[in-house]
């Protein structure tokens, strides 16, 4: 019997649309919001007796947490550690029991089935990787380089216009404040000890007819291309605006999907948000996957059915497990 359990957080916007597709069947499923353990929610571990328990105070529930047959992680957020009492230090170390403990739970649910598994999304984030990949799958990719070596920083830069862009998410958090480093023109050259106090990844800059996003859930896939040219602050990194875009569904060639699911194998990934360009020749040109990234506002403006394929793959993934 499949059994489902939804590992994010209390605000995650993405898994509440999940909650409500599941709703609609007569699938179980828990959601844990992971910063409430230590609140509302209770697990123990217990080796002696193979028992292993999730009890959640406000539904007055017990979970064995081994019969969970598929689990979706998308956004989970370690609990707030209290400060009263404890030194900076302590602190630290309570937030990384915390984390191990929570970590140690996904590994005790290593035999169900994952959208997607945690190694195989974290290998995937490095987008070095992913670019290496792409290349050796045969996407297009714009002309692209990392280096923090000045003299061939200039010399990338010198006779194109170039964009740059970080290696990692972007975020920037403190305790009061977030912000997100987005992709930007190269609009002059750093001095040397710049360059080389950071590594840059630079890539030339393509005129481009529009963004697409590209949302794969097993075989399921939904195009769409978003409007990115409209306003000039959305020009180079359509998520900059603080208007969302017109989006409409697309058809893409069958054979860059198949690349795409091939990418996600390799990867051992269920799921994948694909970033690509369309130039004024009709080239697709690869940017990046984000192997957990956010849909459900793509499908309020396009009417996609991506949370019943998450749901439906969330399904399938627990029966083929156990055939």
């Amino acid at each position: 019997m499949t059994k489902i359990l939804l590992i994010t957080n209390k605000q995650d916007y993405t898994t509440d649309f999940v909650v409500k597709r599941l709703k609609k069947t007569e699938v179980d499923f828990y959601r844990l919001n992971t910063e409430e353990i230590g609140q509302s929610c209770f697990i123990t571990l217990d080796f002696l007796k193979n028992a292993f328990r999730l009890y959640d105070k406000n539904l007055n529930q017990e979970f064995d947490l081994l019969s969970f047959t598929s689990v979706y992680f998308r956004r989970p957020e370690l609990p707030e550690i209290p400060s009263e009492g404890l030194t900076p230090e302590e602190q630290m170390f309570v937030k990384a029991e915390h984390n191990q403990f929570i970590e140690g739970l996904y590994k005790l649910l290593r035999n169900a089935y994952w959208i997607s598994p945690i190694d195989a999304i974290k290998r995937a984030e490095n987008k070095i990787y992913q670019l290496s990949l792409a290349q050796e799958l045969g996407f297009a990719i714009p002309e692209s380089l990392i280096t923090n070596e000045a003299a061939d920083f200039r010399k990338f830069c010198h006779d194109k216009e170039c964009i740059v862009k970080p290696i990692m998410s972007g975020q920037i958090g403190w305790p009061e404040m977030h912000e997100v480093v987005f992709t930007s023109s190269l609009e002059h050259t750093p001095d040397d000890e710049e360059i080389a106090s950071c590594p840059s990844y630079l890539q030339r800059q393509i005129e481009k007819v529009y963004d697409i996003r590209l949302t794969i859930v097993g075989q399921k896939a939904f195009a769409v291309a978003i409007d990115s040219q409209i306003n000039a602050e959305t020009r180079i990194d359509w998520r900059k605006g603080e208007n969302l875009l017109p989006h409409r569904k697309i058809e893409l060639p069958h054979s860059l999907i198949r690349k795409c699911q091939k990418m996600l194998s390799v990867l051992e990934l269920q799921y994948g948000a694909f970033d690509f360009i369309l130039d004024k020749f009709g080239n697709h040109y690869f940017l990046e996957v984000n192997p957990n990234g956010q849909w459900a506002w793509i499908e309020c403006q396009t009417g996609y059915d991506i949370s019943g394929a998450i749901v439906n793959q969330l399904i399938k993934g627990s029966y083929d497990k156990c055939i």
